[in-house]
């Protein structure tokens, strides 16, 4: 990585990495709808997909403002994190479970761009930058409200519903085992019946068989 001289150098720097952030976050966003099971989850990931075109636009607009062009370099963070959601999403069968997990990730990504643009605005006041700031303001304000969105339809149903389906799985595997168990003990006491059973009639058996072999020996003599 090269030096950074200034402060507002790295003004520009980080809001080249929010271009990408955003741009890689439009690319994801469709997905993510698509796999939601949950309506309202469904409706949060395109509304906020309609959100984050208009984040791109102002961190373009920001960095036209400070004279400055995209670079077009890749924001690594954003990169990973949404790296970690697809493996998220792909690992959960669908349902609540999956919900809850690409809520996760996304809560994940809102957190990342809150703390960036809380800093970039925080930046661009302190170089006098009023117009970049207040650009970058509205974007945070937007981010902060999806995150709590998220936060609200997660708490709201998706969790308990999720939590719902791991108690019927785990009743459903101990019924199961409580089956086989009764099975196996059904057979072992239905085998162990028979053995029973079996024995004293092969032991009457033995007997009978050595009383006629000495009745023979005594006609033979």
């Amino acid at each position: 990585m090269a030096s950074v001289a200034s402060l507002r150098e790295h003004l520009v720097e980080e809001l080249n990495d929010l271009v990408s952030a955003e741009q890689q976050l439009i690319e994801a966003l469709p997905q993510m709808a698509e796999r939601a099971a949950d309506r309202q989850l469904r409706a949060a990931f395109k509304s906020h997909l309609a959100e984050t075109r208009q984040h791109e636009k102002r961190v373009m607009q920001a960095l036209k403002q400070l004279g400055e062009k995209a670079s077009g370099k890749t924001c690594e963070a954003m990169k990973g994190l949404l790296e970690e959601g697809q493996e998220l999403m792909d690992g959960a069968d669908g349902g609540a479970l999956r919900d809850a997990m690409m809520i996760t990730a996304a809560q994940k990504v809102e957190h990342y761009e809150i703390a960036t643009y809380g800093t970039v605005r925080t930046y661009a006041n302190l170089l006098g930058e009023k117009g970049v700031a207040r650009l970058l303001d509205q974007t945070l304000k937007q981010e902060k409200a999806a995150d709590k969105k998220l936060t609200t339809i997660a708490e709201g149903a998706i969790n308990k519903r999720a939590a719902k389906e791991w108690q019927e799985q785990t009743t459903a595997a101990e019924a199961a085992s409580g089956m086989l168990e009764k099975g196996a003990n059904w057979i072992g006491a239905t085998v162990g019946g028979a053995m029973k059973a079996v024995l004293p009639s092969q032991a009457a058996d033995k007997k009978r068989k050595a009383g006629a072999r000495g009745r023979s020996t005594t006609r033979a003599r």
